[in-house]
């Protein structure tokens, strides 16, 4: 239930399936599922946006973050968890080319 809500929200059906990156609601699902989770994502995120200013990244290992967390200290079903991510990363696949050719732009915050 929670990818086809996920999918909802990055492919609206109203928007011509163009939509955001998902992010956010996954961010919501985990805070739901297990606040831990929600917590091991955000402190990820930080730092990574601290270090790089790139927010995307920030998301990427973020959203990666949390199946390693799940194989080492959790019980949760960690497939579900990895999809999120593969899914994650599909959507960030343009910011992805942008990192590898240093052409994303650094937020200025």
């Amino acid at each position: 239930m929670f990818i086809i809500c996920f999918l909802g929200h990055v492919f609206p059906i109203w928007l011509k399936f163009k939509g955001g990156k998902g992010v956010a609601t996954y961010v919501g699902m985990l805070i739901i599922l297990n606040y831990l989770l929600g917590i091991v994502f955000g402190i990820v995120w930080l730092i990574t946006y601290l270090m790089s200013k790139y927010s995307s990244l920030g998301s990427i290992l973020g959203s990666l973050s949390v199946p390693i967390f799940i194989f080492f200290y959790s019980n949760d079903n960690i497939m579900f968890y990895f999809i999120m991510f593969i899914l994650i990363f599909y959507t960030h696949r343009e910011n992805v080319k942008r990192l590898i050719n240093k052409e994303e732009t650094k937020t200025k915050i």
